[in-house]
């Protein structure tokens, strides 16, 4: 029967897996300037969302490595992110520890200033008033060391309104995610709601071709 064709692309993958907050954005562009593109709308923060999601649920924040459809490689965009509250200095979202001590830190001096000297910095627990705290963080991005880990791309690359088969290798580092052996679509999708995100950025004319899209018989 008719198959995809196996094309290459950079996969940013920015998610949270069903359980108390579900979330679940892929971007699939050849372009390294679009995937930065959208990891600096995630470092915009928006609402504390972005934050939130990283720190308290441990999203997924990622970019996997697709060649000639076959998924080689996933780069954690963890360590090249940063979390800054106040004047405190900035720590990295791959310190779980450290981030979380940034928010405790930042609840004990909201109490004292309220006069309530109950609240334990050590307190784990999720507290309501948090919220506050991760929508008044800035997220940091370190885009040359993420950049400089991406490979080129092997040819033939995706293009807009194209698609590529996918097929995860069983070397690959085990990671919460969406991402399955089928295929996916150039652009970005938010896959809980269906919805297909506008891209903060202009992209050429669709490239369609069914010649090209379906290739040889299996």
């Amino acid at each position: 029967m008719p198959r995809l064709a196996d094309r290459s692309c950079y996969v940013l993958e920015l998610s949270v897996q069903p359980g108390g907050s579900r979330w679940a954005e892929t971007h699939t562009y050849s372009d390294p300037a679009h995937i930065r593109a959208w990891l600096e709308v995630f470092c915009s923060n928006d609402s504390g969302f972005s934050a939130y999601h990283a720190i308290w649920y441990g999203a997924t924040l990622g970019i996997w490595i697709v060649q000639a459809g076959d998924v080689v490689d996933f780069i954690d965009v963890y360590p090249h992110i940063f979390a800054r509250l106040g004047d405190a200095p900035p720590v990295p979202l791959a310190d779980d520890a450290g981030c979380r001590t940034l928010v405790r830190a930042w609840r004990k001096s909201d109490a004292e200033e309220e006069g309530n000297e109950e609240v334990e910095q050590d307190d784990d627990e999720y507290d309501d008033e948090d919220f506050a705290t991760y929508e008044s963080m800035k997220l940091e991005l370190d885009w040359e060391a993420i950049a400089s880990k991406l490979p080129p791309l092997v040819e033939p690359r995706i293009m807009p309104g194209q698609a590529t088969r996918i097929r995860l290798s069983k070397t690959l580092p085990e990671v919460a995610s969406y991402l399955e052996d089928d295929s996916i679509e150039f652009g970005s999708y938010e896959h809980e709601s269906g919805e297909e995100l506008e891209p903060p950025f202009s992209l050429p004319a669709s490239n369609e071709d069914d010649d090209e899209d379906e290739e040889t018989e299996d």
